[in-house]
């Protein structure tokens, strides 16, 4: 598919990048409360962060980077582990808030873009399965010439194709991550404060349930 194509690494880059950001999860949970709570800005740097972590994910499945790769997954268990105590965390002061009263208050700072930023930066990266994600689904539509190969080592790619690759990761998981700040702004406009406090209770609820789960998964990695 693609192939012959000047950009058909680009592409499919973004189709990768869709792919694995698409699924439900607590990064999508978090990003809709925080555009629901704090506007588009907040949205925006959700985004961004999550799509910077997968395009390093893409860079480390693509580019052949074996120590990286072997790193996180012998250490997964304590990545894990951090990342299920600040999803159980998140879920506490979602829990605790209510959006109607942070839609009230002051625009947010640099500083606070920032800490959206690279929290769910942190996040992202804390879980190194995404790195096993990212090889097969690339394998599956050819941007991998068979599963266990790496683009450095596979005499038809070079650099050039990794670079879009890893691009195209990054367009298309950030695409779709702002595709969910525009359809929770629009949502906003239309939920009455009963709804937002409702709906802020599941997604406390639901980030409660992926935290238990990251960390019971980080307790087995511990004692493989």
């Amino acid at each position: 598919m693609l192939e012959g194509f000047p950009g058909a690494f680009f592409v499919k880059g973004v189709l990768v990048g869709l792919a694995i950001a698409a699924p439900v999860g607590p990064t999508a949970l978090i990003l809709v409360r925080r555009t629901l709570a704090r506007g588009w800005p907040a949205g925006l740097a959700t985004g961004l962060g999550a799509g910077t972590a997968d395009a390093i994910y893409g860079l480390v499945a693509v580019a052949g980077l074996s120590l990286i790769g072997d790193f996180l997954m012998a250490e997964r268990g304590w990545l894990a582990f951090i990342g299920g105590v600040i999803l159980v965390t998140l879920a506490i002061v979602s829990w605790r808030s209510h959006i109607a009263d942070r839609i009230n208050e002051k625009s947010l700072t640099v500083v606070g873009l920032a800490g959206h930023y690279f929290s769910i930066l942190i996040l992202t990266l804390a879980n190194p399965m995404t790195l096993l994600s990212f090889v097969a689904v690339m394998v599956a539509i050819g941007a991998l010439p068979e599963e266990g190969e790496n683009l450095t080592t596979a005499s038809a790619y070079d650099y050039h194709f990794v670079l879009q690759l890893v691009l195209g990761v990054l367009v298309g998981s950030v695409g779709w991550w702002f595709f969910l700040v525009a359809l929770s702004l629009a949502m906003r406009k239309r939920l009455s404060q009963q709804w937002l406090h409702s709906f802020n209770r599941v997604c406390a609820v639901g980030l409660l349930l992926f935290g238990g789960y990251v960390l019971v998964e980080a307790m087995r990695w511990a004692v493989e």
